[in-house]
């Protein structure tokens, strides 16, 4: 019996961890009845016992590249066999085959010659074959290779995250928006949507397994099913999904503001298994630079959506990103920004610096800003949003929580209670809980570290574990 020892690491967004998990029981289902196999899988790719390696890549911007040679780096140091996958593949194909005065950027690659010479060092490098598995199988198995085809839920998936009572439900892959700073469109595909039945299906499937907490992701989830109707179908689908007779809630994350209504927002309110989680990428405020970004808002609208969710939605969470000095940003379109940060609309917001990516649009643009301007820019945001992420924590003190627990630090094997009069020893009360608020999104907003006594309620009787449901006080 020959043994087939192998880990996986997804790096990059949520949509990437559902194809590997697609993948993953791919691998299982192929193995699991040949008599000649033994599978073993282990969840730490560096294992001494770990052979093989899945790596499913991410190319949207440099610091993720960059993320990715570190790791096949570090993967070839420890003699593992590697097979690169995901979006990175065909980010690095474009590339290497682009000439070098292409006028794909402004003045050419340039600057990108010394990656195009690591990244096809590190492929030549990761290229390894395990008896009859090829990179064609591989890429047929995990997508089609022009990566036009959108067909999981065909096949059953592994549910890496269900432990903790969570999973993500892709809707829908690829886009049309073409935003300008952004290559989506250019290296993948447009986008295709699965149709409303195999989504229902697929929720079903998880709901036997126990999940709880059903995360609906896609580039732009809320243009759902335009590509096959031509226009958005995202609101049908949540009332289908409200019809299914379960305990279980839901939310949605990349709802992109052009699309989205006041009319749209109101149907969300009747809406009983929503998480008033509003992830929003608004990217910036001032409308000249909006326009050059190729986003189609304005400041208007921007505060028109807020104000209703911040009314109808008192007790809502909502995330957003900008981008700091896109070209043609002036000083007052920064402070512009500023402004709208310091209004305290977000609970959570991502920062990204611009700079440029071979092939999107904005990389041909003129008046770039100056890297130290940038960067002197960038930390002035920083302090202000970190601000009003410590304002926020000291309002939530006092205030009690519901959800569950993410990890336990600890010695202890066990933690032993009486529920009834929550008793605990000396050396239970060293210990240290993670814990997840309903509110906040999984793998994106801060978790809350708690100790024992913080804990008001626990919902089972029995031992404190892991994914158990509690109520803490902060």
């Amino acid at each position: 019996m020959q043994a087939f020892n192998f880990s996986f690491i997804n790096l990059g967004c949520n949509k990437n961890l559902v194809d590997t998990q697609f993948l993953m029981w791919r691998i299982f289902d192929l193995w699991i009845n040949n008599p000649n196999y033994e599978i073993n899988y282990n969840t730490d790719p560096y294992d001494k016992q770990v052979d093989f390696v899945f790596l499913n890549t991410c190319w949207f911007i440099s610091s993720w590249r960059e993320e990715m040679i570190s790791t096949m780096n570090d993967l070839i140091k420890k003699w593992k066999k590697v097979y690169l996958l995901g979006c990175w593949l065909q980010y690095f194909k474009t590339l290497s085959n682009a000439k070098t005065n292409a006028p794909l950027i402004k003045g050419g690659l340039g600057g990108f010659k010394e990656e195009i010479k690591i990244t096809k060092d590190i492929f030549h490098l990761s290229r390894s074959d395990f008896e009859n598995i090829t990179i064609a199988k591989l890429l047929k198995w995990y997508n089609s290779p022009d990566f036009k085809d959108f067909k999981f839920t065909e096949y059953p998936r592994a549910y890496t995250n269900a432990e903790f009572w969570f999973e993500y439900l892709k809707i829908a892959e690829w886009c049309d928006n073409h935003c300008t700073f952004c290559i989506i469109p250019k290296l993948r595909w447009k986008q295709k949507s699965l149709p409303i039945e195999k989504i229902i299906n697929e929720i079903y499937n998880m709901l036997n397994a126990g999940i709880q907490e059903i995360i609906l992701i896609a580039q732009d989830t809320t243009t759902y099913w335009r590509d096959l109707y031509g226009e958005s179908k995202l609101f049908e689908l949540l009332e289908e999904i409200e019809k299914i007779d379960a305990d279980f809630q839901y939310r949605l994350l990349y709802l992109y503001p052009d699309i989205i209504t006041i009319k749209e927002l109101k149907r969300l309110t009747r809406f009983k298994k929503f998480i008033p989680y509003f992830d929003i990428p608004l990217q910036h405020i001032s409308s000249p630079i909006l326009k050059r970004m190729w986003r189609f808002y304005d400041e208007k609208k921007i505060y028109q959506l807020l104000d209703f969710i911040k009314k109808e939605f008192p007790n809502s969470f909502i995330r957003t990103n900008f981008i700091i000095w896109f070209p043609w940003e002036e000083a007052e379109d920064n402070q512009k920004l500023l402004e709208f940060i310091n209004l305290k609309y977000f609970d959570n917001i991502a920062l990204f610096e611009y700079h440029d990516e071979p092939f999107a649009t904005s990389s041909k643009l003129d008046k770039k800003v100056p890297d130290t301007i940038i960067r002197k820019r960038f930390t002035e945001a920083r302090q202000l949003v970190n601000r009003q992420l410590l304002d926020r924590e000291d309002n939530r003190k006092w205030k009690e929580y519901i959800w569950y627990i993410m990890d336990i630090q600890t010695n202890l094997s066990s933690l032993t209670k009486e529920v009834a009069w929550m008793k605990w020893t000396t050396e239970d009360l060293k210990t240290l809980i993670t814990v997840r608020p309903q509110l906040h999104a999984p793998e994106i907003d801060p978790y809350d570290e708690i100790k024992l006594e913080q804990i008001t309620w626990v919902f089972e009787d029995k031992d404190l574990e892991i994914w158990d449901k509690i109520v803490y006080k902060i």
